[in-house]
């Protein structure tokens, strides 16, 4: 998990959903998980998913993108995945047209009295999904390719790995989890103040929940 962008992995979802720690109910957003480099861009300054400087290379990757969002950044955290044919770690955009790209995956705004990234980081509020394609918008970035599903409580991990059928071309995707759409968060990884609980759902979890099935566990 990276220390600036608290995205939580399937089976800590499942084990908070066992525990009947989450009320979920109403819209699910799942989002395409991009295969890149997360930049943080808070007060005109970069950061790396853990907190440190960015590295020029990656600004660089930005930069070729054609995105801009330090004008946007004034007073907000900007989540930035940069990815594209050359920075593919897992090779999932390999045949993409374009050598980099950029797209802005989440975006929050931190109270005034805010000081350095952790600080703002750890206060802020998350701006809702149609704020957030305005800055996208004003600023180059790309919006992520978004499903939106209806429920009647918090699905389990079965269903969503059935539910990466959609996003056969990309990673997996990102359940997210919008207090504004009437799920009751709990204060784990920053949620309730964050207004939004984030969960990592990737291809890779099918052969996960296969060995679990194997040894007998109940986890999923």
């Amino acid at each position: 998990m990276a220390r600036l962008h608290p995205v939580v992995r399937l089976v800590d979802y499942e084990r908070l959903v066992k525990r009947r720690r989450l009320r979920v109910k109403g819209p699910l957003v799942l989002e395409e998980k991009l295969d890149g480099y997360l930049l943080v861009v808070y007060n005109g300054a970069f950061y790396t998913g853990s907190g440190r400087r960015a590295p020029n290379w990656l600004l660089r990757a930005l930069a070729e993108a054609g995105a801009d969002p330090l004008p946007a950044s004034r007073n907000r955290l900007l989540y930035v995945e940069v990815y594209g044919r050359c920075l593919s770690p897992g090779g999932f955009h390999r045949n993409d047209k374009r050598c980099y790209r950029a797209a802005l995956v989440d975006a929050a705004r931190p109270p005034a009295y805010a000081g350095n990234i952790e600080e703002a980081v750890l206060l802020s509020r998350t701006l809702d999904p149609l704020e957030r394609r305005g800055i996208a918008e004003d600023t180059g970035l790309e919006h992520p390719r978004e499903t939106v599903i209806t429920v009647d409580s918090a699905p389990r991990a079965r269903m969503l790995i059935e539910l990466l059928e959609g996003f056969q071309d990309r990673e997996g995707y990102v359940l997210k989890l919008y207090s504004i759409h009437g799920h009751v968060l709990l204060p784990d990884y920053g949620a309730k103040i964050r207004g939004l609980l984030e969960v990592k759902v990737k291809h890779s979890y099918r052969d996960l929940l296969a060995g679990i099935r194997a040894t007998h566990n109940t986890v999923f």
